[in-house]
């Protein structure tokens, strides 16, 4: 019997439901895909704070999925952003050599057990109170003082294995899990959406790149920064679109419903008129009180520009802080949530980063639809940013499937299926050293923060 792996990324603007039919385990063929968004209430910043209304939303979007599949859906996995999202790069080892043996001539091989090994030691020295471990990813392997990504089967006498953990406090998780059994559905697992996106927008060539996934949400934003091939600083921000938009319904004095509209239609503006004889272009609304406004579109645009800024900087800070240099070891951002859908935003990032910063700016589409092939891809909506780390989420647990693993699927990196990859050797490692062009990329993380700093105090 095929399975159905189901999907809800339980966000504070909407909740969005995936569906899809593993119709082959071997080959982890998808045979079709389904998708639902359905406004959310009773959510704020990862946090239920009306039940009833969280519950009616998840409710009505798991019916919707279920009438579109003609599936009686019963489990689903959870993605959810939180500010209390937390992280930690850990490293632990085990001895291989059996008691007794104390010559180094002595070798034993790597297996599957000793890697869970690593993990427990992994789970207990991450364990922390009031808080629970929703990611172990395994970044690489040290073999005898030997860099690996694919232990098993080698010989060693030491193995010592560095990961990437990612956990949420374990109040919001039981809430949330609670939620979704008080309907009568099964909560398999609690997905960190800026991290899973990376299974459906990064593939083989960007094993190589620097890539921070940005999660533009309703009322917070993920990211997730990958380096070597594995997640690095991961962690969410209490700031999201909607902070933007009721800075500008504030200001104007216009309702937030009319305000959300106004930027889904214009986006990021810039003015075009550069002298006197060009009008302005403007947009018409009305109050709350009912009088008419009429409020230029680069207004718009420098509202945007401004709560973007503040997001940029937060997040770029938070990778200074871990001991990213800005300069030169920052490839590229990738875009993903509901605020990379709106119109220009891509521009506007690339006009911000571009004068201090050497790095380029794409959405996150599906980077390939060979399981969808058999679908219009043109009329799938949800093929955009906006469903990448619902995607991503399919993906990994489809690859846990494979494994054997339905209930508690195993955390992985997003090139775990690609082509296999060698140890890094000294050679390859050299290309990691920034060259003299990369380092004399513009600019450095105090005159980057600056810059913006600069922007926010404009008139």
């Amino acid at each position: 019997m095929n399975e159905i792996i189901s999907v809800l990324d339980i966000g504070s603007g909407w909740i969005k439901g995936l569906a899809t039919e593993v119709k082959d385990l071997e080959t982890l063929e998808l045979d079709y895909i389904n998708n639902v968004k359905v406004e959310s209430k009773g959510i704020e910043k990862g946090n239920i704070i009306r039940t009833s209304a969280a519950r009616a939303s998840i409710k009505e979007a798991i019916k919707k999925l279920s009438d579109l599949t003609s599936q009686d859906l019963r489990s689903f996995y959870l993605l959810l952003n939180h500010p209390k999202i937390k992280f930690e790069n850990l490293n632990v080892g085990i001895d291989l050599l059996e008691k007794g043996e104390e010559t180094e001539d002595i070798l034993s091989q790597v297996e599957e057990e000793h890697l869970e090994q690593l993990k427990t030691l992994v789970k207990e020295r991450a364990k922390e109170k009031g808080y629970e471990i929703i990611h172990i990813i395994p970044r690489y392997f040290v073999l005898d003082g030997e860099k690996n990504y694919e232990p098993v089967g080698l010989y060693a006498t030491r193995i010592e294995g560095y990961y990437h953990v990612i956990k949420v406090k374990r109040q919001v998780i039981l809430n949330l899990k609670n939620l979704i059994q008080s309907l009568g559905y099964e909560a398999k697992k609690i997905i960190f959406p800026a991290y899973v996106a990376s299974f459906d927008v990064l593939n083989e060539d960007d094993s190589k790149k620097r890539i921070l996934i940005l999660d533009l949400g309703h009322t917070t934003s993920g990211f997730c920064y990958f380096f070597e091939k594995t997640p690095y600083v991961s962690g969410a921000l209490d700031i999201g679109l909607r902070d933007i938009i009721e800075a500008f319904s504030l200001n104007y004095k216009i309702s937030l419903k009319e305000a959300q509209k106004i930027f889904q239609e214009i986006g990021y503006y810039k003015s075009q008129a550069f002298s006197t004889e060009t009008e302005e272009e403007t947009v018409q609304t009305l109050r709350d009180d009912g009088t008419p406004i009429t409020i230029n579109k680069s207004e718009i645009g420098l509202v945007l520009k401004e709560g973007i800024t503040q997001i940029l900087i937060d997040v770029l800070n938070k990778l200074g802080e871990e001991g990213i240099d800005l300069v030169n070891e920052l490839d590229e951002i990738v875009l993903i949530g509901g605020g990379a859908n709106l119109k220009n935003i891509k521009e506007l990032v690339e006009e911000l980063l571009a004068e201090d910063l050497n790095v380029a700016i794409r959405l996150g589409m599906q980077k390939d639809f060979s399981h969808y092939e058999d679908i219009d891809i043109g009329q799938l909506s949800n093929l955009d940013n906006e469903f990448a780390a619902a995607r991503g989420a399919v993906i990994l647990a489809s690859r846990a499937l494979q494994k054997g693993f339905w209930n508690e699927p195993e955390s992985s990196n997003p090139f775990e299926l690609e082509k296999a990859t060698n140890p890094i050797l000294d050679e390859e490692l050299e290309t990691l050293i920034p060259t003299n062009e990369e380092q004399e990329k513009k600019g450095f993380f105090t005159k980057f923060l600056s810059f913006f700093k600069n922007l926010l105090s404009e008139d």
